[in-house]
């Protein structure tokens, strides 16, 4: 699957490229800031669960904590 981002100021223009995609068969909704955010999160976690081990006292300085 490939996928593509829209971020724009105008609801018109993104509603053009969303009608467009409908005539086009291609899968497309909205998505609010949050949803984009979570997403993004979720992809960091998926790839870091792919390195080696981290000791807590990493991921607290990562954090500032």
């Amino acid at each position: 699957m490939t996928a593509a981002l829209f971020e724009s100021e105008s609801k018109n223009d993104l509603k053009i490229l969303m009608d467009l995609a409908k005539k086009l068969g291609i899968r497309a909704r909205y998505v609010t800031s949050k949803e984009l955010e979570e997403h993004v999160i979720a992809h960091k976690i998926s790839e870091g669960m792919k390195t080696s081990g981290v000791s807590r006292d990493e991921i607290m300085k990562a954090l500032g904590k």
